[in-house]
């Protein structure tokens, strides 16, 4: 950002420049309005995390078209006040881009208004294309993944005798499925009608194999070939490659586009639509909603040409391509698509967690308004992975922290069929009594004879069972219990991994079932079986239990008036167990697969993959293909279609259902979550802001914001912290504004109990910008150990600053040799000090509470809170402050007795010989005036804010 002034020397006698005034640059190409230069100015200084908390919470139906069409090709999720059917978002398709794409869950769909321009005559051409994300095997009924047709009757007034238009199916993932094998092929069928009968004429199928939980790239090009289109073909191209051809062989068009002129009293859904996700209006059902889809679709495009094979190639290859020099954006724009549906925006819906499993929408787990969410993600090769992250501080005041899933048959086989649950688990609390339990699944609150089965996390390691002061309360052994329920009484039947665990690490946790002896009935009423439970930790066998009896939940219940049947939660007891046993951490990549019995193989294979970097195949692809690659394994016979995927399999990758984005250099990577409060504070409204403004209000309580743990904001040495607050009169001890760390510590006195911490109990750095109530009360920016005194320089809160509702402007720096604080653009505390930012490791970062979270909480508001990897000069302070209150900066040139005087309210003032620099900071010039010394014939000036 820079203001410019020309000082140039003519013998005796210099010319006055004339002051001139420039807009800061916004990063994006243009130039930043006077009323938005705030932002601009703390982007270009190098902000890595800035977080502005002006995320639009408004949520919308309307998937918007990019294409030449406008808004005309708009796509709408027409049946969420029909069947309640919500878009989901995932992450998306292109690889490296952080545009995220829609999750059809079977119950919904997008659709274009009918429009002539994308259904053009059979005599021209026209190119269909689109990513899709397939997690089913499902084949028959084919899923009508694409459909732009009309099928509603035959219309002799308009010359129409049968269906028109085309659809997509889905058919056999590969040839090792009943999909396959029982008659539509393998792939992506795509089928053309006429308009003289029902049936379709040029159908081409793909026969190319896809992959569950895996994103293929689909282009069909339809051809006429002439002007009668009697010779036209049908290709399908598969990630860029030719697949497959087919052409028409009837003497008449084997091809006729929808209309849009039907009699209302036939299309009784009004005109033909184009639909993702399931049939269009124009067919038969519910506002003409048949065979729906499951599955994720991105990047969906319609062109009025055919694309060559060239185009269609480098399509796929630039989106498959973290390096890209073109965006996929620019790309296809470039083709002139009538239709570009990129698929990013977030549809209105409940804050669940979504089932990809089989079980689809019935599995989606509902989030409670007191889990952080997203966490941390386990699988190290997912960038846009997440977690649900839980907690058990101050339950009272924040309610239960779980996610929960309705009672399902298919979470709740019969004890006689073998079940595997898998789970990926990062510990941050070592509370062991009550026993934390990250999954539950059973009945047991207030009933005599329990059934289901539950998870408790248990010690880290041995030291907690036999250190000096002896066993810790609660203490029940090492690792992690698996417990099942017999049906009569309140006892379990248990495997206990036996393994001790690093606090703050994931540690992949699997869970075998397989029943062998019928012991008939149990109290309950539920059958009793006896059969083997055995435990994995990180990949291997650790435990068995070969005697273990069980009785599953049924629906109903023994007591049916009293007790619901069994939910399925996580990160606590479910709702039939009272809640409770909050487990303090992170669950992630959950899995229960009915009938299915992973093997040890298996097992380590998933483990070694969510490990990976760069695994071989997506860890979402084995967990989603591991029960039908076991089943053709064992009967060698095509594998019946919906019977090996895991009925539920939560990721976890959804968006925040309070986002808090990251308009720092780190972008999405960075990306933050509101936690038991919204963005409905408003924010300093001076001139260097765009109104309105808003802040995040925190409550002092309950409610703070989650950076989690970008790798990026791992800093060490130099650093500033920077953030406006107004702060209300009553704050604890110690109210975080912002802090990175510390880590969860143990709940236990070590005097006590001197057990043996591991991980990220054992340090306790953490970097902070906070008020410390003592004597005195006072702004602190430092660093600590949590041992020794903290690195800090801090400076006492002014009367007024608390409760005076006004916004206050602090800033805290360590610049090599100084803790420096400033206070409205102001330094006012330095302390010299060799330890500047200590690195964090394990703990995360946290505006408004404790880095962790759910602690030493600020009450007021929070907003424009920026963290660098570098200290702010003292200028560049006094200039954010200045551009803040003021907007722009004028720098301007007086002249009095001979003496030239520059003019500037704040920033850096920088001179150079040519207009087009270099220019470097000006020696001993500080703001507000300077007078350059006499000699130079020329000398060009500006201002670095």
């Amino acid at each position: 950002m820079n203001a410019r002034t020309t000082k140039s020397h003519l013998a005796a006698a210099p010319i006055v420049a004339v002051a001139l005034t420039l807009s800061a640059s916004s990063g994006l190409g243009g130039l930043t309005p006077p009323s938005d230069i705030y932002p601009a100015v703390v982007k270009s200084d190098g902000a890595l995390g800035y977080y502005r908390f002006n995320d639009s919470l408004a949520r919308s139906d309307i998937n918007l078209n990019s294409g030449s069409l406008g808004a005309a090709g708009n796509a709408t999720n027409d049946l969420e006040f029909v069947f309640g059917g919500s878009l989901h978002s995932m992450p998306g398709a292109i690889v490296g881009d952080p545009d995220r794409a829609e999750f059809f869950d079977y119950t919904t769909r997008t659709e274009i208004p009918f429009n002539a321009a994308i259904n053009t005559t059979n005599t021209q051409p026209f190119t269909l294309e689109a990513w899709l994300y397939p997690v089913s095997d499902q084949a028959n009924t084919g899923m009508g993944v694409l459909c732009n047709r009309y099928t509603q009757g035959a219309d002799p007034s308009i010359g129409l005798l049968g269906r028109q238009g085309w659809v997509m199916y889905q058919r056999g993932a590969n040839t090792n499925t009943s999909g396959y094998t029982q008659g539509p092929g393998v792939g992506w069928e795509f089928r053309m009608y006429n308009g003289q009968d029902g049936s379709g004429h040029i159908d081409v199928t793909s026969g190319v194999p896809f992959t569950l939980g895996q994103w293929q790239h689909v282009v069909v090009v339809y051809d006429p070939v002439d002007s009668t289109a009697t010779n036209a073909t049908a290709s399908i191209f598969i990630n860029g490659v030719l697949a497959a051809v087919n052409t028409n062989t009837l003497t008449i068009p084997g091809y006729a586009p929808c209309t849009g002129n039907h009699d209302p009293t036939i299309a009784v859904n009004g005109q033909p639509a184009m639909s993702l996700g399931g049939y269009n209006n124009a067919n038969g059902g519910t506002y003409g909603f048949e065979n729906p889809w499951i599955g994720g679709i991105d990047e969906f495009a319609w062109y009025p040409v055919k694309l060559s094979a060239a185009k269609i190639l480098a399509h796929f290859q630039n989106g498959t391509n973290a390096n890209r020099s073109v965006s996929y954006t620019t790309l296809i724009k470039s083709d002139n698509p009538t239709a570009y549906l990129r698929l990013d925006e977030v549809a209105p819906g409940p804050n669940e967690a979504v089932n990809i499993g089989d079980l689809r929408s019935a599995g989606d787990a509902t989030n409670s308004v007191a889990i952080k969410y997203p966490g941390q993600g386990a699988i190290v090769s997912s960038a846009y992975d997440g977690s649900h992250s839980g907690h058990y501080r101050d339950i009272a005041s924040t309610g239960d922290a779980f996610c929960s899933i309705p009672w399902a048959a298919g979470n709740n086989p019969d004890a006689s069929i073998p079940f595997t649950v898998e789970l990926w688990v990062r510990p941050t609390g070592d509370q062991m009594n009550p026993g934390p339990s990250p999954i539950n699944n059973r009945v047991a609150n207030g009933i005599t004879d329990r059934t289901g089965w539950v998870i408790y996390q248990r010690d880290p390691n041995d030291s907690y069972r036999t250190n000096t002061g002896g066993a810790v309360p609660g203490e029940s052994g090492t690792g992690w219990t698996f417990r099942m329920y017999t049906g009569t009484g309140s006892g379990g039947q248990d495997v206990l991994t036996g393994q001790p665990y690093t606090m703050g690490q994931w540690q992949h946790l699997v869970f075998t079932w397989e029943p062998q002896t019928d012991l008939g009935p149990s109290a309950s009423g539920s059958e009793q079986w006896q059969g083997t439970l055995t435990a994995y930790a990180n990949g291997l066998a650790v435990a068995t239990n070969g005697t273990a009896a069980y009785a599953a939940n049924t629906n109903p219940t023994e007591d049916p008036a009293n007790h619901p049947p069994a939910d399925f939660a996580i990160g606590s007891y479910n709702l039939a167990s009272g809640l409770g046993e909050e487990f303090e951490g992170d669950v992630d990549e959950v899995a229960f697969y009915n009938n299915v019995v992973l093997t040890t193989n298996q097992i380590l294979t998933h483990y070694l993959a969510g490990s990976d970097p760069h695994p071989a195949m997506n860890y979402e692809t084995m967990v989603l293909t591991a029960g039908g690659d076991t089943y053709f394994a064992n009967f060698g016979t095509p594998i019946p279609e919906r019977t090996t995927i895991p009925q539920t399999y939560l990721r976890f990758n959804e968006l925040a259902y309070y986002p808090a984005a990251n308009s720092g250099s780190l972008g999405h990577l960075a990306d933050g979550s509101l936690v038991m409060t919204t963005n409905i504070g408003t924010g300093p409204d001076g001139s260097g802001f765009a109104l309105p403004n808003p802040a995040v209000p925190v409550d002092g309580l309950t409610s703070w914001v989650s950076l989690n743990n970008p790798s990026g904001l791992n800093i060490s040495g130099q650093i500033t912290l920077e953030a406006w607050v107004n702060p209300a009169t009553n704050l604890d001890a110690l109210a975080r504004i912002v802090s990175h760390g510390p880590a969860s510590p143990t709940v236990y006195d070590l005097a006590s109990f001197p057990i043996e911490l591991s991980g990220s109990q054992l340090i306790s750095n953490e970097v902070f910008l906070r008020i410390e109530a003592g004597a005195t009360t006072n702004y602190v920016v430092g660093s600590s150990d949590g041992v020794n005194p903290p690195h800090s320089a801090s400076f006492q809160v002014p009367a007024g600053d608390l409760g005076g509702g006004q916004w206050i402007y602090l800033a805290g720096t360590y610049d090599g040799t100084n803790w420096n604080l400033y206070r409205n653009g102001a330094s006012v505390a330095s302390t010299a000090d060799t330890v500047g930012a200590l690195s964090v490791s394990g703990g995360e970062w946290a505006i408004g509470s404790t880095g962790m979270g759910w602690a030493d909480f600020f009450n007021g508001q929070i907003d424009e809170v920026a963290i660098y990897n570098a200290a702010l000069s003292p200028a560049t302070i006094a200039a954010h402050y200045y551009v803040a209150e003021n907007g722009p900066v004028t720098i301007s040139v007086t002249k009095s007795n001979r003496i030239v005087t520059i003019h500037w309210p704040a920033g850096t003032l920088q001179a150079a010989d040519n207009a087009g620099g270099p220019y470097v900071n000006v020696t001993g010039a500080n703001a507000p005036s300077y007078n350059p010394p006499a000699g130079p014939a020329k000398k060009f000036y500006r201002v670095r804010l």
